[in-house]
């Protein structure tokens, strides 16, 4: 698993819970439960990871949705996949 994003934007992140399990790309998020434990504390972020081969696929299921400005990729993400 690679990490492709990171927020503290809880909404956000069900958002693309929802659409990742919808589409069936393997995925987990990191530091979720130290977020609801800081009770929205801000800094306590969230880090969404994707199965390295399915990458490709997750950022063009966010961009189709609309979403790609709602998240900062973590940096050099797309350069290291061509």
């Amino acid at each position: 698993m690679i990490e492709i994003f990171s927020t503290d934007n809880n909404v956000l992140i069900s958002r693309i819970s929802a659409l990742f399990d919808a589409e069936e790309v393997p995925f987990v998020i990191l530091g979720h439960h130290a977020s609801l434990m800081g009770g929205g504390i801000l800094g306590i972020g969230q880090r969404v990871m994707v199965a390295e081969e399915y990458i490709p696929v997750a950022i063009r299921l966010i961009r189709e949705t609309g979403l790609k400005d709602d998240i900062d990729f973590v940096p050099n993400l797309e350069k290291n996949l061509e």
